[in-house]
């Protein structure tokens, strides 16, 4: 992945929804698709693009828990 804090900036959108807990048909900043899949692990979430050929992800602590901390 390249520079965290440019991606970010794409991502901010998508992870608004999730932070407000809508992570069902969220597009990807960079294709355009629905392809998005969230998971987390433990209090990481990841953020990944799902579609052939794009795979552009972001990773780090984005619950409006771990923010407020």
């Amino acid at each position: 992945m390249s520079d965290h804090e440019d991606d970010i900036i794409f991502w901010q959108d998508v992870l608004e929804s999730v932070q407000a807990g809508r992570a069902a048909n969220l597009k990807c900043p960079f294709c355009q698709k629905e392809s998005i899949e969230v998971t987390k692990r433990e209090r990481v979430t990841s953020v990944k693009c799902t579609a052939k050929g794009c795979g552009h992800y972001i990773e780090g602590r984005f619950s409006a828990e771990d923010v407020a901390e």
